[in-house]
């Protein structure tokens, strides 16, 4: 049940979504007069996942990477730094780089990584090829002590109790609590380490993984002592959730405050911009916030300065569907807005070219800046996803050539499954109708 339309109880599911998202469906014909200007397509590049599927390393496996981009015409990256452990040389001691787990088949990974530092290789071949790298942070992604721990870093791993909570009171080995300064200083040492290194902006991803914001001790207990309701026992969506959730998601915004009066700091003595682009769900605001992502107050306090939106349906709800929302809010701030797409298909999801286009064409005729494409490695590697998707990519920049090539699309195929329709979603998204694990209960937000 949408705990979030009934918190509305005057209005029903459609009215609900309606009144807070904007438009539900892309128009049946792609419009003429959809934006003319150049859109931005961005890859998003995982090298760990690059090697996983090549099982070899070249010795230049960050130029290989890039160049597969450059061949299909993409020159914007958001190029992976890791997660709880890192991707690249770092000099900081409360760092962990991947060196493998117990996966015999992630060797490659950890020689690779020791061998060349994935982010410097990256921005040299950047530099020489007139691309753009943005360092893409996963911000709150720690695992546990799966796979022998070893894509969780040290420095984490001996800190137990930061760990999140979930609504009912047990530990989530998963994620760290915002509300930790020492974490908050961690994250933030990291991106700042890596704009001294020279990336040409930043990307924090918190699709990686939500929600951010729970339920931890230091969260919760200045609440109740403050005198408000157990939020335990309130009904999610309710007016007195979304106050909760403001408070929680607090502890986040501190976070993106600091990190932009730090990065003001370095842009000031190296006279250089480093813009800040958050990817988060397409979901709607008010879900973002009871992830514990504030968008709003982050565009108005200037801490941001472009949004990438994820389609990642994990939830109970029923998704909109529609950027609109986030682009009438980043303009009313000037900031870019991207779509998002994923390249690669999930548990029975088929990859389909019109399905694809669909939702790129959605989002242009939105009035989104650019595309957003998920795990773009596997796109330019996989020999069947680069004969569908390869021959589209160079093309995206261009919206009325989106256009135009959905509208033939749509006459070769006038009927998608629900499995090709899907396509383009996250592949983390939780799709139970096509053999998937249910959906996530908004209850346990």
């Amino acid at each position: 049940m949408d705990r979030l339309v009934n918190a509305f109880p005057a209005m029903n599911r459609r009215q609900f979504i309606a009144s807070t998202t904007g438009a539900l469906v892309a128009p049946l014909f792609p419009s003429a007069a959809a934006n003319t200007e150049k859109k931005t397509v961005w890859g998003i590049a995982e090298l760990w996942q690059w090697l996983y599927e090549k099982q070899q390393t070249s010795g230049h496996d960050s130029a290989d990477c890039l160049q597969a981009h450059l061949d299909h015409g993409i020159r914007h990256v958001m190029w992976a730094l890791g997660r709880s452990t890192l991707d690249y040389h770092s000099a900081l001691p409360t760092s962990t780089m991947y060196a493998g787990d117990t996966r015999p088949e992630t060797k490659v990974i950890g020689d690779s990584f020791r061998q060349e530092c994935s982010l410097r290789a990256a921005l040299s071949f950047a530099e020489k090829n007139n691309m753009v790298i943005y360092g893409r942070l996963g911000m709150n992604r720690h695992y546990g002590d799966s796979l022998g721990g070893g894509l969780r870093s040290q420095y984490i791993a001996g800190h137990p109790e930061w760990m999140e909570r979930h609504r009912g009171g047990q530990v989530d080995g998963t994620k760290v609590s915002f509300a930790i300064p020492e974490y908050r200083a961690e994250r933030i040492a990291v991106l700042l380490e890596v704009a001294q290194i020279g990336a040409h902006g930043l990307c924090l991803d918190f699709c990686r993984q939500p929600p951010i914001a729970r339920y931890h001790p230091k969260i919760l207990d200045p609440w109740l002592k403050a005198g408000h309701a157990d939020p335990r026992q309130m009904r999610v969506g309710s007016p007195e959730f979304l106050a909760w959730a403001q408070h929680r998601a607090d502890f986040v915004n501190l976070f993106m405050r600091d990190l932009r009066a730090q990065l003001r700091e370095l842009e000031q003595q190296t006279k250089r911009k480093v813009p800040v682009l958050v990817r988060i769900p397409e979901a709607t605001l008010d879900l973002n916030l009871m992830e514990g992502l504030d968008l709003r107050t982050w565009l108005k306090d200037g801490c941001v300065d472009e949004i990438a939106l994820d389609p990642l349906w994990i939830w109970d709800f029923d998704y909109p569907d529609t950027a609109s929302p986030y682009v009438e809010l980043a303009r009313s701030h000037g900031a870019k807005i991207h779509g998002g797409a994923n390249t690669v298909t999930g548990i029975g999801v088929k990859a389909n070219a019109r399905g694809f286009l669909e939702r790129i064409a959605r989002n242009y005729d939105e009035g989104v800046d650019g595309i957003a494409l998920f795990q773009t490695d596997a796109a330019v590697l996989d020999p069947s996803l680069k004969a569908l998707l390869g021959p589209l990519f160079p093309h995206l920049a261009d919206a009325a050539a989106v256009s135009e090539k959905l509208a033939t699309a749509r006459k070769k195929q006038p009927q998608m499954s629900e499995s090709e329709r899907h396509f383009g979603l996250d592949n983390h998204s939780l799709l139970p109708q096509l053999g998937r694990a249910p959906r996530l209960s908004l209850d346990t937000l």
